[in-house]
């Protein structure tokens, strides 16, 4: 969420706390407020108001959200004992919170804008899970054994590093005032540039995983439950989802995410000979699979034969990878909007404040 979405957030969090705290210090205000709803108003009623009001809204206050992200970045790469492990490696990872009443809008809804407030705090701890390792690794000077791409990165300025380059979010149902919800963040797939993560936004409790792979002690708590649920009833209960891509970077230089996802330790061993995710999967998996001119063989090895290995194999992986590709290049698709703004006539131009 960008600074001038939240500024509005902001500003009525400080302007609702100073009202309470003029009013708590005059007291012919109090004396009015007292007649008009009948009670008596005492200062020391007031500040207990005041602070109630900002223990609801303590997500929205001014620096919170800051210290939400980077602490689940910390958390993930720093604190997060657990080894995650290549099965693991589009497993959801799940993230709590609420909808305080200045996430909502005129409608008594929560907003959409503070949609992506929570979702970057949902993604801050996933993406941190996956790729922590393997930035920490690079910057650490671990090149060994990595192509000729990274191995001449030690050339480029800065460090190693993960940047938001696109979001967009699709509202299945409305989430009310006080409502507890839950965010599902995973990998879906990835190509040459892009780290690929949707969300999915959950009513709290009503989804249950089979078994959690980093937190095993929580896993007694799931004994004689199902997953998710009879049937498909368990999508009755996603309020939004949402994608993002990201992309890695040392510097000005692109690096390809398989290579930090290897260096992470989180992919399956790689066949000899095989090589990096071309750019040109997205063209291949947008046409349903089929090669073009371009792609005459099956992309990165994938046979028309279905995997018959037991485990967690490279080609597994790939078909899991490919499988959210032919999603993930829709969204892809939609940067070509930018050449879709029109600058010849305008209806106006209006202030959003005065």
């Amino acid at each position: 969420m960008s600074a001038s979405n939240r500024l509005p957030v902001v500003v009525s969090t400080l302007t609702f706390g100073a009202f309470i705290a003029a009013v708590s210090t005059l007291t012919s205000l109090r004396a009015r407020l007292s007649s008009t709803f009948g009670i008596t108003l005492t200062p020391t009623m007031l500040r207990i108001f005041a602070l109630a009001f900002a223990l609801v809204n303590l997500k929205n206050l001014p620096f919170v959200w800051h210290w939400r992200v980077f602490k689940g970045i910390i958390y993930q790469s720093r604190i997060q004992k657990a080894v995650r492990t290549p099965e693991t490696l589009f497993a959801p990872l799940i993230t709590h919170t609420y909808s305080s009443p200045l996430d909502l809008d005129y409608n008594l809804h929560k907003s959409n804008s503070t949609y992506f407030a929570d979702l970057d705090v949902a993604r801050a701890h996933y993406v941190g899970s996956i790729i922590a390792t393997g930035l920490r690794r690079l910057n650490a000077g671990d090149r060994e054994g990595l192509p000729e791409e990274v191995q001449g990165a030690s050339r480029a300025r800065g460090g190693y590093g993960v940047a938001l380059g696109g979001v967009g979010c699709w509202f299945h149902k409305e989430i009310g005032p006080m409502v507890r919800f839950e965010i599902w963040t995973r990998l879906l797939c990835w190509d040459r540039k892009w780290l690929y993560i949707i969300s999915h936004v959950v009513r709290a409790g009503t989804v249950k995983p089979e078994s959690y792979a980093m937190q095993p002690w929580k896993n007694k708590r799931l004994k004689g439950r199902k997953g998710k649920g009879e049937g498909e009833e368990w999508k009755k209960q996603v309020f939004a989802t949402s994608i993002a891509r990201y992309v890695l970077k040392k510097g000005r230089l692109t690096i390809n995410p398989e290579i930090v996802l290897e260096r992470s330790r989180l992919l399956p061993t790689r066949p000899e000979g095989m090589g990096m995710p071309p750019r040109a999967e997205a063209e291949w998996a947008s046409k349903g699979g089929q090669s073009n001119g371009a792609l005459k063989e099956p992309v990165n090895g994938i046979g028309s034969e279905p995997e018959q290995a037991e485990g967690w194999t490279w080609d597994k992986m790939e078909e899991e990878r490919l499988r959210g590709l032919r999603i993930a290049v829709h969204f892809d698709a939609l940067g070509s909007l930018q050449d879709e703004m029109r600058t010849d006539e305008a209806l106006g131009s209006y202030s959003d404040w005065l």
